[in-house]
């Protein structure tokens, strides 16, 4: 028996580290980060109103609804993280320089305050994340939790013990009237109707970005019949009251549901919203939240953005790199919406992509990064493209809430993204019904600023001459329209339009008319600036940063826009003197803040250095803006609608695209190790196995295990998967560029 004994009690022992290890392994699995935990919503939140603009609240891709808390001086995105809740809107922009929307207002509260001033409550216990919104409202001790479909949403309040619990809906809130209204909101119609305990509306707002007029239909129902129902109108409460409308523009209307509720009692309301009708709001209200299930709804929406940020898996880098990344991707995800089956002008099943703030920003990221990781998505907004060219003649950069906006920011880059997605061969589009859209920009448009003017004698000189006479934004445009040339050429080509090809080509290179060869700046000459309709040069302070919709450009000064020639980046270093002067002059950009990275022209800046052969100041300055710029607080400028996220994403994977083109640039990875599961079915690997923060320079590459000499690879490298790997090492290693 002792013997038997100590036979035991040495199989036990001999196990025990194994049993050790499994519980360790165990634990580490139980504890290891999915990439949707990774995310923090409050990046881009945390820097302030009017710095990044991102959304704090939950949405689910691409979705039409986008639910979050909102104060009193918010940002365009309606929210200012230091002050107190005023309530909760249902739709809201993310990253914008300029907001909308705001709507649905929902107000919980303990005693009844319809006043819009009258809401504000202290926060505490705020969790902010890709699906779940949640925070305690201490003025009234009520924990608001709500959690997203693609149309609807569900909230959960928990009430202390009262008889006077309500929830307050406002029809007539919005950003543009209530937190923003430097931007003009308006309400020309509006109603509330309550039946037991459903309660709908609808209203038609206009003001903030975009143009026109814009109906929002939305039904709500609660779990517990309230106590008592009533409305208000312009402050006035009629309880029992079951119906409201405006009398006239901007009337204060909504509706109230009191409740009688016990201790921590949880009242769940569900909404839905639409552009269609009250009828298609009620439709995916029972499509999409069938009960009030709250935990299996924010379960599907965590599942589902874990498999959109999944596309991506990163190795190596710190828990900062992972959260900032994860949450730049994230953030690309959120704009454009898909309101397919949502709208009063398009029918069934035509695709319909709406709220397009930020094209003149995207185009260059935002979009490329699409079509290796959501070409589905590429696919649908290019084809809701073709239905609003079928529509209205010609589709416009911005279109917000169903409407186009007419003075665009820049020139006509929907062509960019068409051709982008043509040269990267994504699928289900009918190529010669988009190349329409882009020959109608290129003959019909291409009109400078404020282009409805159509009969003004100084509109057809770029088509003539390259360049748009003294004005507003006319640099700008005039660069940004001969790009558009040159992608419109490169579809031309491949369709077979050889005429078309050889016209725009031609045409695409004439912004060397506005190269001033005389322009001097800090000891460096040749810059580009406006013309005079007789040709003569405007003098002007190149260092000056004019603003937005400002004479001669937009959102930068020449020193910016002076590297902005996508297509002729070898004409622009001869214009230069050469490789050495061109590297030294974009150098001294840099050093001195005088290319302004916070925004978009800038975006390629960085990587004309690979045409001086001097890839490694790409590396240097790429490493060294991302890790200055973007902090767990937010991103240099606003994000535009994941714009400044994407420059991110592809800046820490360590290759780059010049969008509307099939070439990217090798900068050197971030991480020793990126998977991309591309939207093709194919997995494309990034290896760079000794990165780190002192190692940022490329020392070699090689592709499928074949070493390549130069730093600028084509999309046909990588389009069927495969693998780069990167020698990084510390010091800088000149190299030819091809």
């Amino acid at each position: 028996m002792k013997q038997r004994n100590n036979i035991l009690i040495s199989s036990v022992l001999a196990i025990m580290p194994i049993l050790m290890i499994c519980q360790s392994a165990f634990a580490q699995q139980k504890k290891a980060k999915q990439p949707v935990d990774y995310v923090d919503n409050r990046i881009g939140v945390l820097d302030g109103p009017d710095a990044s603009s991102c959304v704090i609240g939950p949405q689910l891709p691409f979705g039409s609804i986008s639910p979050s808390p909102q104060t009193k001086n918010g940002s365009d995105d309606g929210y200012d993280p230091s002050q107190p809740i005023r309530g909760f809107g249902q739709l809201q922009e993310s990253g914008t320089g300029w907001g909308t929307n705001g709507q649905i207002f929902l107000s919980p509260q303990i005693g009844l305050a319809v006043g819009e001033a009258n809401h504000d409550s202290p926060k505490s216990n705020e969790k902010a994340m890709p699906y779940e919104y949640q925070v305690i409202l201490d003025r009234y001790n009520i924990k608001t939790q709500f959690t997203p479909s693609y149309h609807s949403a569900i909230y959960r309040f928990t009430f202390p013990k009262s008889d006077s619990a309500n929830i307050l809906l406002d029809i007539t809130h919005n950003i543009p009237m209530d937190i923003k209204p430097r931007i003009g909101g308006v309400v020309s119609e509006g109603k509330v109707t309550i039946d037991g305990k459903y309660i709908s509306g609808n209203g038609i707002y206009s003001g903030g970005f975009g143009g026109g007029n814009y109906p929002i239909f939305w039904v709500a129902v609660v779990n517990k019949k309230p106590s008592q129902v009533g409305t208000w109108l312009n402050g006035k409460v009629s309880m029992g009251s079951t119906n409201q409308s405006l009398l006239q523009k901007n009337d204060r209307v909504g509706g109230i549901l009191n409740f009688s509720t016990k201790e921590n009692e949880e009242i769940y309301l569900k909404i839905a919203v639409s552009y269609k009708s009250i009828e298609q709001a009620k439709a995916w209200l029972d499509a999409e939240i069938t009960n009030f299930d709250y935990e299996k709804v924010k379960q599907s929406a965590k599942n589902t953005w874990n498999k959109a940020l999944s596309k991506i898996d990163i190795e190596g880098g710190t828990e900062t790199d992972k959260t900032i990344f994860y949450t730049a991707m994230y953030h690309t995800q959120l704009m454009p919406r898909n309101r397919t089956n949502d709208s009063q002008v398009f029918g069934k099943d035509v695709p319909f992509w709406d709220d397009h703030f930020a094209v003149w920003d995207t185009w260059r990221t935002m979009y490329p990064l699409q079509t290796l990781i959501n070409p589905d998505m590429v696919s649908g907004t290019v084809n809701s493209f073709i239905a609003r060219f079928k529509k209205y003649g010609v589709v416009r950069d911005a279109f917000v809430n169903g409407n186009a906006m007419n003075n665009e920011q820049g020139g006509n880059n929907i062509d960019n993204i068409i051709v982008d997605a043509y040269l990267k061969n994504i699928k289900g589009i009918d190529w010669e019904e988009a190349y329409k859209v882009l020959k109608n920009d290129a003959d019909k448009e291409r009109l400078g600023s404020f282009a409805w003017r159509k009969e003004d004698s100084a509109n057809n000189v770029y088509k003539e001459k390259g360049w748009i006479p003294s004005g507003i934004m006319n640099c700008s445009m005039a660069l940004e329209y001969s790009y558009n040339d040159y992608c419109t050429a490169l579809m031309a080509k491949g369709l077979g339009k050889m005429a078309d090809h050889k016209k725009y080509l031609d045409r695409s290179h004439q912004w060397v008319n506005l190269w001033n060869k005389d322009a001097e700046s800090d000891g460096f000459k040749g810059f580009i600036e406006p013309k005079n309709l007789d040709g003569s040069f405007v003098q002007l302070d190149l260092k000056k940063y004019p603003g937005s919709w400002k004479n001669y450009f937009y959102e930068g000064s020449s020193w910016t826009y002076s590297w902005f020639m996508p297509h002729d980046f070898e004409k622009l270093v001869a214009l230069n003197g050469g490789k050495e002067t061109f590297a030294k002059k974009l150098e001294y950009g840099f050093q001195n803040n005088l290319i302004n990275y916070g925004n978009e022209p800038a975006f390629l800046a960085v990587h004309g250095f690979h045409y001086a052969d001097r890839s490694d100041l790409s590396s240097y300055w790429v490493r060294k803006l991302m890790r200055d710029r973007f902090t767990l607080n937010g991103v240099p400028g606003n994000d535009d609608s994941g714009a400044m996220s994407a420059w991110y994403i592809f800046s820490a994977m360590g290759f780059f695209p010049n969008a509307g083109q099939n070439i990217y640039y090798l900068s050197g990875s971030l991480f020793t190790k990126v998977t991309i599961h591309m939207g093709n079915g194919k997995t494309l690997v990034v290896a760079a196995p000794n990165a780190s923060e002192k190692n940022i320079y490329v020392q070699s590459v090689t592709i499928n295990g074949k070493k390549i000499n130069g730093t600028i690879i084509s999309y046909d490298a990588i389009k069927y998967g495969g693998k780069i790997v990167f020698d990084m090492g510390n010091k800088p290693l000149i190299r030819n560029t091809k």
